[in-house]
Order: C-alpha cells, then structure tokens, then sequence
C-alpha cells in the first residue's frame, strides 16, 4: 500500500516538474468554504471532479448535487492605470490635444507606468455543473470558464503625447480565454488486496471554446460589455478526450487503532494534456496554434478529530500557469468544518478556511467562510471567499478600491445513503 502511494506521489512531482498547467478551480460550495479544499474530504457526487477515487467510499452518499461559482482576481495596478488612461485621452480629445484638467504629460506617463508591470492581470473563472452518483459510479457536466485581462502599454514617444494620445496610442487590453465542458463518467473503488485504500478514475469528452480579442485602452473602456461580446463573437470549438486519476488512503481502515479517522488523496486532472484550436486573431496576433490544457496534480489530507468536526488541507503539487503571463498558480489550503445537530435528517454545516497562492510573489492569504442546510435528503450550500489586500481602480476621476481576490459559491443536492452506519456494514 506505502509503495503504491509513494508511486503516486512520485508521478505527481514528474508533472509538476513541467510547470505548465491550467490552475485548479475551486468548484462546489462545500470545498470553497473550506478553504478551497476537497481532495481528501469531498462526499457526494461532486467527488468526481476532486477525487474519482472517494467515489467507492461507502460513506460517501449517492444522488445528485449542482455547484455552481464565480471567482474574480486581479493582480497589480494595471486595472487602474487602464482607466485612468481612458480617462485621459478622452480628455485630451474633447480638449482638441491641449494640456488641461487630468490632460498632462505625468497624468499619461503614470497611467502607462501602473499598466506597464510584469505582474498585471484580472483573471477569473466560473463553473457549473450538474453531477449524479449511483453507489461507485458517477456521470457529471461540468463547464469550466477561464478568461483573463492582460494588459499591453504603448510607451512609443510620439504616442504618449498630450497631442496624440487620444489617436495614435495602441495601449490595450487583451482578453483571452477557454471555456470547457466536460461531459464524463467517474468511477472508484476500494482495492480487495489493500483495505482502506481506494483508487479510481474519470473519462471526459471535452468541449472546448477558445475566445481572444485586443481593444484599445484610448477608445474602449475597461468596464465595456463590448469587449466581452466581440472576444465570444470570435471563439473557436473544438473536441478532446480528457482522463483523471485519484487515490485515496482512509488509514482508519487499514490501520483500526490510529484515531482521528486520517485520510490521504491525491488526484491529477487532464493527465493527457489536451489542446483546443486557438481562434485566428490570437495567431494573428503570434499566440500559439492551441490552447493547452495541461493536467494538474493535488494532495490533500483530513481527519476527523470528533464526530462532527473535520479538518483538511490541500496542495498544488504542480506550477500552474495561468491565462496572464507571468502570472503562476500554486495554491496551499486549509479548512474545518462543524456540523450542528449532525443527524442524517437534519444538519447545519458550519465551515471556515484560509487559501494563499504560494506562486505570486506578495499573495495574501484570503479568508473562506460558508454554511450550509441538510434536511431530510435535501442539502443547499453557500460560500465565499476574500483576500484582505485591496486594488485601487481608479485615481484620477476619483479613488475606488475593491478587494483583490473574491469567490463565490452555491450548491443544492438531493442525497441519500452513505454516513457512518453505511460504513460500518462494509467494515
């Protein structure tokens, strides 16, 4: 069993080593308001996108969930550069290219200065999904949306004139992007040979719809729903397998006598690396031909020092790349969660935790929170999740900042089965 986790392991130190991967989303209430994690602590249907391997669990309940969330991050001071910049040349040209009002030289060259930062993007992603688990078996589609802001100054001399700001300078913005759908079976189970440990997998059509778009900082305001609709206008479909694997240790099962009920996972997404087409303005423009999905790997662990409280934490094992150049993903969680009354017909999941990407140079650790209602087999989940460090968007028309980093989360479910009296008449 050791070896077997110790291979595991080993293989996902391999694909971290490549450094290239799509950052790991954060889906379903429950993981979010535990800090983001799930590896080791997912139950329930929804345990096919964190660990397949948790789906032969006999604790784990079969039924249906439906999470759904939304996560916006921006990095930097570019978003206020962005709009201070748009600001300025519309300025500059109601004023026919004259110096006046927040129309100057400095106003210009600090707009491009806060744009011009390796460190610069929004980045955001959203999900739903809709997954259905019969005892080992799972079917789920997910749609998994990635979309970032990546900003590009023009600091050409004759351009960042007070007289030719407002027609001559190509400070822009570029939106680029996936949006996938998974449409797959997932399936987990305990080996016979190893009690307690449990292996499994999923198998994925992928449906993928690559979007890019450059608008100009001088004519099109980073707050325009016009960009969003030409970047959508241009994406490109396309169709990949996709495979994920998990294993799960419940060490309570294998070794009676060690308390707390401990449990190690480790699951690695996408281990096939599929690629999408890119559109043609992003070859255009020099981006590569494909969009790379490149897998991830994540540890998590979990006890259970009492009946009603759990504790997990969970690991990227692997560098993500994101959609921002420059820009890693490589995230470390921590989470607890109490249930009140913790009866089958009736709970109130109470959960807190703390995320902190440990890739970004200056990251804070942000703080997750959430609740949730189980009655009867009816369950409904709500989460979120902010960073403490703050983004100023906006200076020169007046001062405005919002947090760096939020998250949102909901989840409903209908579930039945599983819980500690199913586990122990497989014991």
């Amino acid at each position: 069993m050791m070896r077997t986790i110790f291979l595991a392991v080993s293989a996902s130190a391999l694909l971290a080593q490549s450094g290239y991967a799509t950052e790991w989303h954060v889906l379903g209430a429950r993981a979010l308001g535990m800090g983001g994690t799930g590896v080791a602590s997912a139950e329930g249907p929804v345990s096919a996108y964190w660990n397949p391997a948790a789906l032969g669990r006999s604790e784990s309940p079969s039924g249906v969930q439906v999470p759904a969330d939304a996560h916006v991050e921006i990095t930097g001071q570019f978003l206020e550069g962005a709009n201070d910049l748009h600001d300025i040349a519309n300025a500059c040209q109601a004023s026919g290219g004259v110096a006046s009002g927040i129309c100057q030289t400095s106003n210009i060259n600090a707009a491009l200065g806060k744009i011009n930062r390796a460190d610069n993007g929004l980045r955001g992603d959203a999900a739903v999904g809709a997954h259905v688990k019969i005892k080992r078996l799972a079917v789920f589609v997910n749609n998994l949306a990635y979309i970032a802001g990546i900003p590009k100054a023009d600091l050409t001399a004759a351009n960042i004139t007070v007289a030719n700001l407002a027609t001559l300078n190509q400070s822009k913005i570029t939106l680029r992007g996936i949006s996938v759908t998974e449409i797959g079976a997932g399936y987990g189970r305990e080996l016979p040979f190893l009690p307690g440990l449990f292996v499994g997998g999923n198998l994925k059509a992928l449906v993928g719809k690559t979007g890019y778009y450059d608008f100009l900082l001088r004519t099109d305001s980073p707050g325009s729903s016009n960009a969003l609709r030409k970047y959508l206008d241009g994406a490109k479909t396309s169709v990949q397998p996709g495979v994920d694997l998990g294993v799960l240790w419940d060490v309570h099962r294998t070794i009676e006598v060690v308390p707390m009920h401990p449990r190690v996972g480790l699951t690695a997404r996408n281990i096939n690396n599929p690629k999408f087409d890119n559109p043609d303005q992003a070859k255009l423009a020099g981006e590569r031909n494909k969009y790379s999905l490149q897998g991830n790997t994540r540890l998590g662990v979990a006890i259970s020092p009492l009946g009603f409280w759990n504790i997990a934490a969970d690991a990227d094992l692997t560098r993500n790349l994101t959609p921002v150049d420059g820009v890693a993903s490589q995230n470390v969680s921590l989470g607890t969660e109490i249930n009140v009354f913790n009866r089958n017909w009736l709970n109130i999941p109470l959960r807190a935790g703390l995320t902190r990407n440990m890739a970004l140079t200056g990251s804070k650790t942000a703080l997750t929170g959430g609740f949730g209602l189980n009655f009867l087999h009816v369950t409904a989940d709500l989460s979120a999740m902010v960073s403490p460090a703050t983004v100023q968007v906006k200076s020169q028309e007046k001062t405005e900042k919002i947090p760096s980093s939020i998250s949102v989360a909901a989840q409903v479910g209908v579930l039945f089965g599983g819980g500690k009296e199913e586990a122990k008449k497989t014991e």
